[in-house]
């Protein structure tokens, strides 16, 4: 490949993976902390984890979101720099 089209590649992984990061930790965030603090403030209620397959499920949407967002971001980027 030539350099500028390997520099686009790192680019557009750099965004993904960027994008994936902070989709995990939010998700994480979520589902660990803000889920069972939501139940106990509305009526007391039992929490459990999500399942593996809800946690698949929700792997997947991210997963296919950051190449989403990596995609767009770095085509916003390589038209407003001019590249």
């Amino acid at each position: 490949m030539k350099s500028k089209t390997s520099f686009e590649l790192f680019r557009w992984l750099h965004l993904v993976v960027l994008w994936l990061i902070v989709m995990a930790l939010g998700v994480t965030i979520i589902e660990v902390a803000i889920g069972p603090v939501l139940q106990w403030l509305l009526n007391d209620a039992a929490y459990q984890l999500p399942s593996w397959d809800r946690v698949r499920r929700m792997a997947l949407f991210v997963a296919f979101i950051g190449f989403f967002a990596g995609t767009v971001s770095w085509f916003y980027d390589k038209k407003t720099s001019g590249r």
